[in-house]
């Protein structure tokens, strides 16, 4: 009986898996590289000061309201950020900065929703109220061919 070497059988097995793991692929007769998207509208916040007080966020779609509420200045390393109503990120900053430099950043939505109204409030007072329609562009970061493809749109809101 002849004894086959098995390292063969798992570097099979382990193709599909190497594929999916983010490593270059050959599209086309080409090698393409890792760089990574996300799909979704995000949307930055351009604000020059962010004084004490609990901070609302709400962004209204077609399929509801979605909310994010913080507490400024955050109580520790890593705010305390609760959301409801459907998938939306409220991006912070400064959490290892003194208080004073803590802030919020901007929201994504990851949905791609056709028209969104933002609204960012303070102690329940509204400071910022604007309606937007997203102009979304479909990309792919490693050229023609390559995975990932991504959808996206972005725009900033002030005041």
């Amino acid at each position: 009986m002849t004894r086959r070497s098995a390292a063969p059988l798992i570097w099979l097995a382990l193709l599909p898996l190497l594929g999916a793991s983010g490593g270059c692929e050959v599209a086309e007769g080409k090698s393409c590289t890792e760089v990574g998207c996300q799909s979704g509208f995000t949307l930055a916040f351009q604000n020059s000061a962010w004084p004490a007080g609990t901070y609302t966020v709400q962004a209204v779609t077609a399929a509801g309201p979605r909310t994010c509420s913080v507490v400024l200045p955050f109580s520790d390393i890593s705010p305390a950020v609760t959301c409801s109503g459907g998938a939306m990120q409220l991006g912070t900053s400064g959490s290892a900065l003194p208080a004073a430099q803590h802030s919020l950043v901007g929201i994504t939505l990851p949905d791609l929703p056709a028209q969104v109204t933002v609204t960012v409030k303070r102690d329940d007072k509204t400071l910022a109220s604007q309606a937007f329609t997203p102009a979304y562009k479909t990309s792919q970061p490693n050229g023609a061919g390559c995975e990932p493809t991504c959808t996206q749109a972005a725009a900033t809101l002030s005041w």
